[in-house]
């Protein structure tokens, strides 16, 4: 995975998560950019994902925003009209390119793009609220991570992570890339209440029905976790 660098971050010494990631152990999203809305599936969760979070948190016009791992922008869009002006990073320069020509197509002037791996940077922001979907799972230091991301935040600013419930390791068809198998309440409230976060909650913000490899029906919770700086 390419580290890009932009002005506004550093490299962090103490954040080295993902730096004895073994490279064949990530998944190259830039090879499925293209066609990563094509999945009815990932459509649903993050239309669920986002009206969780509209739900839970106090959006407002004013709000400066970052979706962290926002791979084609399907969060940063459902978000983009209830917030003043929200960020789409990720470390995927593919799922980047999809989501600018989105941007470009239908002439958003509050979305903007950002190359990102906090696996290897510092977030240095200001953000009255930081969100993720789908993207701890990915990340080998989880609890570095929401350091990080509690640390951006403005005082009196919230976090919102959405993952998987924890499951037996049966959610992925290709697991590679995947470094947990969900995250249990406990573990998130836990990790927000250690970086001093307040009025954490942990709400089921979506379900996903998917078939097992014998064909037998299975259900998989996503949960919402968020709390207030």
């Amino acid at each position: 995975m390419r580290i890009l660098c932009c002005p506004t971050f550093r490299a962090s010494p103490c954040h080295n998560g993902g730096r004895n990631m073994p490279p064949e152990n990530k998944r190259d999203f830039d090879a499925v950019a293209d066609t990563w809305d094509q999945e009815p599936r990932r459509l649903k969760l993050a239309q669920d994902v986002v009206a969780a979070m509209r739900k839970a948190l106090p959006l407002s016009p004013d709000m400066k925003a970052l979706d962290y791992g926002c791979g084609s922008g399907l969060v940063t869009l459902g978000l983009q009209p209830h917030v003043g002006h929200i960020t789409g990073a990720d470390s995927s320069a593919g799922m980047l390119e999809v989501l600018n020509r989105k941007i470009q197509a239908q002439g958003l002037a509050n979305v903007t793009t950002l190359p990102l791996d906090l696996e290897h940077q510092h977030l240095e922001g200001g953000f009255d609220l930081i969100v993720s979907s789908m993207t701890l799972h990915h990340v080998q230091d989880v609890p570095a991570l929401v350091a990080t991301l509690s640390h951006a935040l403005k005082p009196g600013g919230w976090l919102a992570l959405a993952d998987l419930e924890s499951e037996d390791g049966r959610f992925h068809d290709d697991s590679t890339g995947v470094l947990h198998h969900g995250f249990s309440r406990e573990f998130l409230t836990g990790e927000f209440a250690a970086n001093g976060l307040a009025e954490v909650a942990v709400v089921t913000a979506a379900v996903i029905d998917k078939p097992g490899a014998d064909g037998t029906p299975r259900r998989y919770p996503v949960l919402l976790c968020v709390g207030r700086k």
